[in-house]
């Protein structure tokens, strides 16, 4: 636990976390939901989500690799 505490000390890395935890319950709730198809504005908004999740994880992950 004293390594899992000292990995996620870095508030950056929270972040970065925190975005890969929100894909990934979009993702499933995606596939296992029919509502995006069911709802279009939904669906829109749900899988649009996913790609600026992405986006925003991957600025973190270039911003972690200049701290470093």
């Amino acid at each position: 636990m004293r390594h899992l505490r000292d990995i996620f000390s870095a508030k950056i890395i929270v972040a970065a976390g925190i975005v890969f935890l929100l894909i990934l319950a979009l993702v499933v709730f995606n596939t296992a939901s029919s509502l995006p198809e069911r709802v279009p504005l939904f669906g829109v908004f749900s899988y649009g989500a996913v790609v600026v999740l992405f986006i925003a994880g991957g600025i973190i992950f270039v911003l972690a690799l200049l701290r470093s």
